[in-house]
């Protein structure tokens, strides 16, 4: 940058106040709660995405939801381990950051995970689409549900290289007059480019909530008919001729006869997932994983969204709103941040096996007994 910001000043009494000084007061006034909140996600997310990468990819045999859950972790991971610790180091140095190639290499890398997190959700979301309400029809295959999460990538990283010209080391002004520092942020005259950035973001991930949700709906109907086709068939009986008459006679006579031996068969024809009512089937399960996924996702971002647009439309509204929310202002604005650590958190709790995988890895390290049982892949 060709012009230096001040770097002291004196005050009132005479004495002399640094840019460092100021940028250490106003990050112990404003900034330290969502500088614990980071490090607490950088923790859970780089330690849970860590276990899920290496316990898919090694543990589970090749398939569609192993490929998925993989990608995803490794995205993940980098914005648990890379991404999240610049933005705490920024917030730090939110007067002193000169460092405009880290500006420019570290706010890219932040936007690649993002938009590939969100759009590799919206992949996960047809081929669960497909396995719920096309289960005779052609299904997504492994090698193609790996190229559709490298492509995945290929255009975030494509829709990303923007923020090599959006942003920048620039003068950020202080409310003290003649002190003002740098800090990495994006042009004024760029802002709505970025806001419409968020906007695609936030509107494909709705979609893909609502494209889930409608196809458990789909289901459920399709459920209802055949139930409705199956009461219409026997309701209305056609009249049975006479050679219908005499072979149901004929029957009659065996049915006392076989009547322990088919009323097992009818009602395991009636309900038969009579064995897997103490745990959901497991394609239920993988769907639901990732639908509460998709879902903590879109919750993340939502009040970012909120503020960001309150900013944009009502500067003097957000003014007030940040005085109410004080030191969580800052931490809504890093809402989504929460997606890629919870993740590992859904997978835990929905996915047994991932649970039982875990158990076994430190029992190993740690030499604890563990009981190991066959689980369905």
């Amino acid at each position: 940058m060709d012009s230096q910001p001040n770097v002291s000043l004196s005050n009132s009494t005479g004495s002399v106040i640094s840019i460092e000084q100021f940028e250490f007061q106003e990050f112990l006034k404003d900034d330290i709660a969502v500088v614990i909140y980071l490090i607490f996600l950088c923790f859970v997310g780089t330690i849970g995405n860590g276990h899920a990468f290496i316990i898919y990819h090694v543990r589970y045999k090749p398939s569609n939801h192993r490929t998925f859950v993989v990608w995803l972790a490794a995205i993940d991971f980098v914005a648990c381990a890379v991404s999240a610790p610049f933005e705490i180091v920024d917030i730090r140095h939110g007067y002193t950051f000169n460092s405009g190639a880290a500006c420019k290499c570290f706010r890219f890398i932040n936007h690649v995970v993002s938009i590939a997190s969100g759009l590799m959700l919206g992949v996960i979301a047809v081929e669960r689409y497909r396995k719920a309400c096309c289960p005779f029809g052609r299904q997504i295959s492994e090698r193609e549900a790996s190229i559709a999460c490298m492509v995945t990538v290929g255009v975030s990283i494509l829709l990303s290289t923007a923020s090599f010209y959006l942003y920048d080391v620039a003068i950020k002004l202080t409310d003290i007059p003649n002190l003002s520092g740098t800090d990495c942020t994006v042009g004024a005259s760029d802002g709505k480019s970025l806001y419409k950035q968020m906007r695609f973001r936030q509107s494909a991930q709705l979609k893909n909530v609502q494209k889930t949700l409608s196809g458990n709906s789909v289901s459920s109907d399709n459920k209802m008919s055949v139930s409705s086709l199956r009461h219409k068939m026997v309701t209305e009986k056609p009249e049975a001729s006479s050679s219908q008459q005499i072979h149901d006679e004929e029957s009659s006579m065996y049915s006392d006869k076989n009547k322990v031996t088919l009323k097992p068969l009818q009602q395991s024809a009636k309900n038969p997932m009579v064995p897997g009512k103490k745990r959901l089937d497991r394609t239920r399960r993988i769907t639901l994983m990732f639908l509460i996924a998709t879902a903590v996702s879109y919750v993340g971002y939502l009040p970012n969204l909120i503020i960001l647009v309150v900013r944009a439309a009502r500067p003097s509204a957000y003014l007030y709103l940040q005085a109410g929310l004080g030191m969580l202002t800052p931490v809504l604005l890093r809402g989504y941040f929460l997606s890629n650590v919870t993740n590992p958190l859904v997978y835990c709790f929905v996915d047994d096996r991932f649970r039982h995988e875990c158990s076994l890895l430190y029992s190993k390290i740690f030499q604890f007994p563990a009981k190991r049982k066959p689980l369905a892949l």
